[in-house]
C-alpha cells in the first residue's frame, strides 16, 4: 500500500507533464517494487490497487471507472495482466535472494560450527601431547633408577641362579617399557614439530648391515635371519645415523614378529630412479588386509585386535618411522596381497650429491609438519 501511494503521489505531482501517457506506468514499477522486496503476493495486491487508482484517477474522464465499453475493458485487462505477470518474475527473483540469503547464512554458521570443531581439536591434540610429555618425561626417571640398580645387583657374582633370573627379567621389561617411553617422546616432538634430526652423510649399505646385525628383540632374536641383496649402485645418503636405524630396527623387528621361523625376511636394496636409493623389506608373515594398510601409519593403531594382543606395543613404531624418513625427504610405504601373503616395506631417499656438503646439519621436525602428517593420525603394527 505504502508503494502504491508513493507511485500515486509521483503520477499525480508530475500529471500536468505527462497527460495521458505513462498513466499506469508508475503503479506497474511499485508494483514490480512490491514483488521484488516483499513477494509475488504483495506485487499482484499492488497490482490491482494501482491499475484500479490509474483508471479512476488519471483516464479521462477523470473520477470514474471506465468499464462500460470493450476498449476500456481491454486496457484495464492488458494492465492488470502486465502488472501481475511482472510481479511474478520479481516474485521468483526475491525468493531466489531470500534462498542465496539463507543458503549463505547456513554456510557462515557451518564454516563457523566447523571452525570451533577444528579449534576444539587443536586444543585437544595440544593437551594429549602435552599428557603424553609430563607422562614420559615423569615415568623415564624412576625407570632409569630401576635399570641402574638391576643391572649393578647383575654384576654380583654371588647371585643364586634364581635371584639373577629375576633381575634379568626386570631388566628386561625395564628397557621395553623404556623403549615404549622413548617411542612417545618421539611422537610428541614429531607431532609438535620439534623433532630434530642431525644430517651427515652415510653409506646406507653399511648402516643397513648394522641395523640386521642388531635387529634382535632384548638380545633374542626373532623370525627367521634376514636374508641382504644390496644391488645398490649409489648409497650414500644425507641422513641422521641413529634415527635411520631406528627406521630400520622397527621394520626388521615387526617382519620378525609376524613372521614364523620356518618363512623369509629379504631385504633389497636398489637404485629406482637417478638420485635415488630404496630399501625393500619383504616378509612371508601373516599378511595385512587392504583396510588394515589404510592404518598401520597412524599412532596407537595395531593391524587387528588379535595383533595386539599377541605381540603387544603401543602401534607407534611405524607412525615415527614414517614421520623420520620424511624429514630425510623420502617416503615409506607398506604393500600386502591379503592375509598370510606377506608384507613389504619399502623406503625410499634420495642420495647425496656429489658437491662439497656440510659434514653436520641439523633440521626440525617444524620443516615437514605437512608431510609427516602425524598430527593427524597417520600408524602401526608393533
Amino acid at each position: 500500500m505504502g508503494l502504491t501511494a508513493i507511485a500515486f503521489l509521483i503520477r499525480w505531482i508530475f500529471d500536468a507533464s505527462l497527460g495521458n501517457s505513462a498513466r499506469l506506468l508508475f503503479f506497474l514499477l511499485a508494483a514490480a517494487l512490491s514483488a521484488f522486496l516483499f513477494g509475488r503476493g504483495p506485487g499482484i495486491f499492488s497490482t490491482f490497487i494501482g491499475t484500479l487508482a490509474g483508471n479512476y484517477f488519471f483516464f479521462q474522464p477523470r473520477y470514474r471507472f471506465h468499464f462500460d465499453t470493450h476498449a476500456s475493458v481491454i486496457t484495464y485487462s492488458i494492465a492488470v495482466l502486465e502488472g501481475i505477470v511482472i510481479s511474478v518474475c520479481a516474485g521468483y527473483l526475491h525468493r531466489a535472494l531470500q534462498m542465496r540469503a539463507d543458503a549463505e547464512a547456513e554456510l557462515r554458521h557451518l564454516y563457523e560450527a566447523e571452525r570451533r570443531a577444528h579449534e576444539a581439536s587443536d586444543e585437544l591434540n595440544r593437551t594429549k601431547d602435552y599428557f603424553l610429555a609430563v607422562m614420559s618425561h615423569e615415568l623415564r626417571g624412576p625407570l632409569s633408577a630401576i635399570h641402574y640398580c638391576v643391572s649393578d645387583r647383575l654384576k654380583d657374582a654371588n647371585l643364586s641362579e634364581d635371584v639373577r633370573a629375576d633381575f634379568a627379567l626386570i631388566e628386561r621389561n625395564a628397557r621395553m617399557q623404556s623403549r615404549l617411553i622413548g617411542d612417545l617422546l618421539d611422537l610428541t616432538r614429531l607431532t609438535r614439530g620439534k623433532f630434530e634430526i642431525e644430517l651427515r652423510p652415510l653409506d646406507l649399505h653399511t648402516l643397513l648391515t648394522e641395523a640386521v646385525r642388531t635387529s634382535s628383540i632384548d638380545g633374542q632374536l626373532v623370525g627367521p635371519t634376514p636374508a641382504l641383496q644390496l644391488r645398490a649402485e649409489e648409497t650414500r645418503v644425507q641422513g641422521d645415523r641413529d634415527r635411520l636405524l631406528q627406521v630400520l630396527w622397527n621394520i626388521l623387528r615387526n617382519a620378525g614378529k609376524f613372521t614364523p621361523n620356518e618363512g623369509r625376511i629379504d631385504i633389497e636394496t636398489f637404485n629406482p630412479s637417478p638420485g635415488r636409493i630404496a630399501v625393500r623389506v619383504r616378509d612371508t608373515g601373516i599378511g595385512l588386509t587392504a583396510e588394515s594398510l589404510s592404518r598401520i601409519f597412524h599412532p596407537f593403531e595395531q593391524a587387528t585386535v588379535v595383533t595386539n594382543k599377541k605381540h603387544g606395543g603401543l602401534g607407534l613404531g611405524l607412525a615415527i618411522a614414517r614421520g623420520i624418513v620424511e624429514l630425510h625427504d623420502g617416503t615409506l610405504v607398506g604393500e600386502s596381497a591379503g592375509l598370510g601373503e606377506g608384507t613389504t616395506f619399502t623406503i625410499d631417499l634420495p642420495v647425496l650429491v656429489r658437491v662439497d656438503v656440510p659434514a653436520s646439519s641439523k633440521r626440525a621436525g617444524v620443516d615437514k609438519p605437512a608431510r609427516s602428517n602425524i598430527a593427524r593420525p597417520s600408524l602401526s603394527v608393533g
